[in-house]
């Protein structure tokens, strides 16, 4: 007798060979260790979340990349996560990130956590703290620089008019 009606309902075959395996069954990592941008508390949280709380602060926590495209009306962006400002895009505020990649115009001040680059085409008026700052030779950063060495101390660079003339390209 059928079950559905008049046809009888045929479940497709699977090839378990094929189906992606859940990541403890892989051997994927299902957790990373993050620092709190607020108190600096080291956590480990699941790889998949996209938010938790900091368990020293207790201050709400975003885990997920953030991408800045054009005029961006935003002037603070924090996230445990990455940080990417566009070629096209100008920014204004303070960006706090685990690593911030810089391809637009930043006016303002950038905390990397782990790392900092400003690509050929990125411009920063302003203060950059981080422990590594990976800029390219065609990119102009005008303001202060402060990197954290491993010993704990901070070396201190300022560029711009009054300290270094600042980085000319050539058609601006």
């Amino acid at each position: 007798m059928p079950l559905f009606g008049r046809q009888h309902v045929r479940l497709p075959l699977i090839n378990w060979n094929h189906v992606v395996q859940r990541p403890e069954a892989r051997n994927a990592p299902t957790t990373r260790d993050i620092d709190c941008p607020h108190c600096g508390e080291p956590l480990r949280v699941a790889i998949r979340a996209l938010n938790t709380r900091c368990t020293a602060c207790y201050k709400h926590l975003r885990l997920e990349d953030v991408v800045i495209r054009g005029d961006s009306p935003l002037t603070r962006v924090v996230t445990c996560g990455s940080i990417l400002v566009e070629p096209a895009a100008r920014f204004s505020g303070i960006l706090q990130g685990a690593e911030v990649v810089v391809a637009g115009r930043v006016m303002g001040t950038i905390i990397g956590t782990q790392r900092v680059e400003v690509t050929a085409t990125g411009k920063v008026a302003g203060t950059i703290a981080t422990r590594h700052l990976a800029a390219d030779e065609r990119s102009l950063i005008d303001g202060q620089i402060n990197l954290l060495n491993p010993d704990g101390t901070i070396s201190s660079v300022k560029t711009g008019a009054d300290h270094a003339p600042p980085k000319y390209r050539a058609g601006e």
